[in-house]
């Protein structure tokens, strides 16, 4: 119902009322009537305000977190403050004589405590409405059971495109979960101007959709959002804390932030880091040399599964594929890197 159309409904039933009861006593020259009319039209037209301005607040309250936990918290509350007001409104009636004052008094002492107990109950941050003790730990431990099987993915994760493999394969365990707003940021890089941004954000959709139509892959989209909260990792670090569940990442920035808030992470940079099979110095490898290394006279390749190897003396083997032999190893946050040199030469420091 729009707006206009509740206050002009209140505002005319408010009116009417006031007229047939005389609820407020001519003013000056004013007859009666006028002044209910008046009267009765402004109090329906406050009513009609506070009503809809309280519906916006409780379609808005929906869609925070915790929702259904506060609801039931700010009823609770609500009862047992209208209760107290039921029983202030009658002391009201036996102490003073009753009168259209007296009648206001109780009215505002009824609603104000009904609304006072609402409001409070929301802010509360421990459940005020009665729990079970039978059976609660079970539940709990449930939940906590079940919640932790959840993993829910970030922007980075999708658009790196592993996690398709992963999935499948069943080394992700429980249900996948894609939050929406996570799913609108991966669609406002898709429509991003930058053409590598574009390509990246395209790449994560397409990705998202092969997942939804896999029916070995338990995966959906939650909708639930924190509209006061603007940044997307710290809408998901909320979401995931409070859900007990996984985040499934490959952002550097955000795998560290979760540690500090104590949420549970799978890095598929550190798993595929663990999985790398380990390399001994001395050992012989094969590699192409496709680039020029920082240093002078180096070549730089990849291993197939991205190991990035350092090629002492390797410049000259640009474009080719050669033996080279493990001399030591470097673990970095970004993973792992090899120094070699070309397997029947002398490494440049010897010289």
């Amino acid at each position: 119902m729009p707006g206009s159309l509740l206050f002009a409904i209140l505002a005319v039933a408010g009116a009417v009322v006031a007229i047939c009861h005389g609820l407020i006593p001519p003013l000056g020259t004013m007859p009666q009537w006028a002044t209910n009319l008046v009267g009765g039209a402004i109090g329906g037209g406050l009513v009609a305000g506070a009503v809809f301005l309280s519906w916006r607040q409780l379609t808005a309250v929906l869609k925070e977190e915790a929702a259904g936990r506060r609801l039931l918290s700010s009823l609770a509350l609500g009862f047992v403050a209208t209760g107290i007001g039921a029983i202030l409104f009658v002391a009201i009636g036996l102490v003073f004589v009753s009168g259209v004052g007296v009648r206001i008094a109780q009215g505002a002492i009824l609603a104000g405590s009904l609304l006072l107990g609402l409001r409070v109950g929301y802010l509360l941050e421990i459940p005020f409405y009665p729990v079970v003790l039978s059976g609660s730990k079970t539940t709990r431990h449930v939940r906590t059971a079940r919640s932790g099987m959840q993993k829910y993915l970030d922007t980075s994760v999708i658009i790196d495109g592993r996690i398709g493999g992963l999935s499948r394969t069943g080394f992700i365990e429980g249900e996948i979960l894609v939050p929406e707003f996570v799913l609108t940021e991966l669609q406002n890089i898709a429509d991003s101007s930058n053409s590598l941004r574009r390509r990246k954000g395209r790449r994560g959709l397409e990705i998202l959709r092969e997942l939804m139509q896999d029916d070995s892959v338990k995966i959906r989209v939650v909708t639930q959002d924190y509209p006061s909260i603007k940044e997307v990792d710290r809408k998901l670090i909320r979401l995931v804390k409070e859900q007990n569940g996984t985040l499934v990442t490959t952002d550097y920035n955000l795998n560290r932030v979760a540690q500090v808030e104590g949420i549970r992470i799978l890095n598929i940079n550190e798993l595929a880091n663990a999985v790398k099979p380990p390399f001994i110095p001395g050992e012989e490898i094969a590699l192409e040399v496709i680039d020029r290394g920082e240093e002078i006279g180096q070549g730089v390749g990849y291993l197939d599964d991205g190991t990035m190897v350092v090629v002492e003396n390797g410049r000259r083997h640009i474009g080719r594929k050669i033996k080279a032999t493990v001399k030591s190893t470097l673990q970095t946050e970004a993973g792992r890197m090899l120094f070699v040199e070309p397997v029947g030469e002398n490494p440049r420091w010897e010289k």
